[in-house]
Parts: structure tokens; C-alpha cells; sequence
């Protein structure tokens, strides 16, 4: 197999790993009731305003921060979320 392959292989290895885990905290934390948008680490997009709406909907639902912490990770997409995955 060659090394990209294998790279490829274990980068969708841990995304799977992140979504179970986050779908194990989902059980814990109920349904929510505001979804935030995703985060996609373009140059159009604002980490900060990001990060302002995703804490509203955090209260929204009554998540406090080790549950936002668990779910951060499912709102980043594309490089945002290979960066979150790798760090």
C-alpha cells in the first residue's frame, strides 16, 4: 500500500473515531435545540465570530463547557477539521 494510501487511511480512522465519540457525548447531552453552522477555516470566514455564535448556541442548549468542548470538533470541516484531528 503505498504511503499516501496509508495517510489517507488513518486520517478517516480518526475522523471515525472523533464522530463516535461525539455521537457517545450526544447521547449524554439530549437533543439540541440550535445547531451551529461549520467552521471551514476559509479566508471569508471569521474564527472569532465563529466562536461568539457557536458559545450562544452552546447556551441555547444548555451545554456547559466540557460538553462544548466534546463538540467543538463536529463543527469543523475540510482543514479545520484534519487540523483538530492532528492537534
Amino acid at each position: 500500500m503505498p504511503i499516501g494510501d496509508n495517510v489517507q487511511e488513518q486520517a478517516e480512522n480518526r475522523e471515525r473515531m472523533v464522530a463516535k465519540w461525539m455521537i457517545k457525548g450526544q447521547t449524554k447531552r439530549g437533543k439540541p435545540i440550535t445547531i451551529s453552522k461549520s467552521f471551514l477555516e476559509k479566508v471569508r470566514e471569521n474564527p472569532t465570530s465563529f466562536l461568539e455564535n457557536l458559545i450562544i448556541d452552546a447556551e441555547a442548549n444548555s451545554w456547559d463547557e466540557t460538553n462544548l468542548l466534546e463538540v467543538i470538533g463536529g463543527f469543523f470541516k475540510d482543514d479545520a477539521r484534519e487540523w483538530y484531528i492532528n492537534n
